[in-house]
C-alpha cells in the first residue's frame, strides 16, 4: 500500500443513479382522476350503500314508534279494574290447574307388592330349599327335622330365609350370592347344629330325620297338616 496521497487504489466505480422524474427536485405527482379512489367509483359505493342505510333508519323509527304507539294503548285499556279483574282469572286458572293434578295423581295405581314366587314357606322349604340346599345329615354330627314345622324357632327362621330369598330374587346381580352369604349359610349354619333349633329331633322314626346313607341327597321333609300354611 502506498502513502502517498496522490496515488489512488483501484477500486469499484459508481453506477450514476437516475432520478425518476417524481424524485426530481420540484417534480409533480401524477394528477388522480375526480370521484375515484384506488381504482373504485366513490359514486357507484355510495348509491349502492345510501338505499339499505335509509331502510334502516326508518325501520328503526317505525319500531320505536309502533312500541310507543302499542305501550300507550296497553296501558289505557290496563286500568286498576281490568288488572284486578285478570289476576283473579289468574288464580282460578291457577287452581284448577292445580286441582287436575292433584286429582289425576290419586287416580294413579299405587304400587304394587312384587308378586311372590312361592305360595306359602312350605312349598318354598319343599321345592326350593331341601332341594338346593343339601347337607349329610347324620343326626349327631349335623342334624334336622323332617317335620320342620314342629320347631317354632326353626320356622321362624326358615321364614326368614323365604322372605329374604323373595326379596333378594328381584335383584338378577348380586342377589343370590347375598341371600347365600347373608342369610342361607348364617340360618342353615344355626339350624343343622347339633345344640341348635333342632337338638331335640333326632334320627326320628325309620332315621327320618337323617340322609346319610345317600351321598348328595335331598335335607329330609314331611309335609306339614293341611291349611297349617
Amino acid at each position: 500500500m502506498s502513502n502517498d496521497w496522490g496515488d489512488e487504489e483501484p477500486g469499484i466505480e459508481a453506477q450514476p443513479y437516475e432520478l425518476d422524474e417524481r424524485d426530481e427536485p420540484g417534480g409533480e405527482l401524477p394528477e388522480r382522476e375526480s370521484g375515484r379512489l384506488f381504482g373504485i367509483d366513490i359514486a357507484d359505493v355510495a348509491n349502492a350503500l345510501a338505499g339499505p342505510a335509509i331502510r334502516a333508519v326508518v325501520q328503526k323509527a317505525i319500531t320505536g314508534a309502533v312500541k310507543d304507539a302499542v305501550q300507550a294503548e296497553v296501558d289505557e285499556a290496563l286500568d286498576p279494574s281490568v288488572v284486578e279483574e285478570l289476576h283473579a282469572r289468574a288464580a282460578t286458572a291457577a287452581r284448577r290447574a292445580v286441582t287436575a293434578a292433584m286429582n289425576a295423581l290419586d287416580e294413579e295405581p299405587a304400587d304394587e307388592e312384587p308378586t311372590l314366587y312361592y305360595g306359602s314357606l312350605d312349598e318354598f322349604v319343599r321345592e326350593y330349599l331341601v332341594k338346593n340346599y343339601r347337607r349329610r345329615v347324620d343326626g349327631e354330627r349335623a342334624v334336622w327335622a323332617a317335620d320342620w314345622w314342629n320347631y317354632p324357632e326353626a320356622t321362624i327362621r326358615l321364614d326368614a330365609l323365604w322372605r329374604a330369598w323373595e326379596h333378594l330374587r328381584l335383584d338378577p346381580a348380586t342377589g343370590a350370592s347375598v341371600w347365600l352369604r347373608d342369610h342361607a349359610d348364617h340360618h342353615m349354619s344355626v339350624l343343622l347344629d347339633p345344640h341348635g333349633p333342632f337338638a331335640a329331633a333326632g334320627l326320628g322314626k325309620d332315621r327320618m330325620n337323617t340322609n346319610d346313607d345317600a351321598k348328595g341327597a335331598e335335607l329330609p321333609y314331611t309335609a306339614p297338616p293341611t291349611g297349617l300354611f
